[in-house]
């Protein structure tokens, strides 16, 4: 009935049944890892309350004014892991009612020199359709994304 979705580059992203049971008993619909956000954690999302429902943020969702604020760990104290829990009997609703109007997030880049405008969803950022959505904090040994080789 859940299908847990990770980053595939995240060492630390193992599937936890003490989680998948909160979510069962708690009918939970989606859930979101998060971590102790870290000053090393300046580019990824947060959640936050808004309208009434739990939003993913990200940065590139920031006005310029207000991403050193975004970045600070004393006013955004949780960091996106990508670690994502979601009842597929929900996505089914959702989908079949047509109700993902997920926000596509501009991401200004420079690849081989050159500037290009890139066009991103974020899978985080679905928590706000669903229902019973929770963040669940989570230690940091569940977020080891390994990013080089060396």
């Amino acid at each position: 009935e859940y299908v847990f979705v990770a980053n595939s580059d995240n060492l630390g992203a193992v599937v936890d049944l003490k989680i998948l049971n909160h979510l069962i008993q708690n009918k939970n619909e989606y859930c979101m890892e998060v971590t102790p956000k870290t000053l090393a954690d300046v580019k990824g999302g947060t959640l936050i309350s808004y309208e009434g429902r739990v939003q993913l943020l990200e940065i590139a969702q920031v006005p310029d004014e207000h991403v050193n604020e975004f970045k600070s760990i004393e006013k955004f104290k949780i960091f996106n892991t990508n670690n994502l829990w979601v009842n597929l009997k929900a996505v089914k609703r959702l989908v079949e009612a047509d109700a993902l109007k997920m926000e596509i997030i501009p991401n200004p880049k420079e690849v081989d020199g050159v500037k290009v405008l890139q066009l991103e969803t974020a899978a985080g950022a679905a928590i706000r359709f669903f229902d019973k959505a929770i963040g669940i904090n989570v230690p940091r040994s569940r977020f080891l994304p390994v990013k080089q080789l060396q």
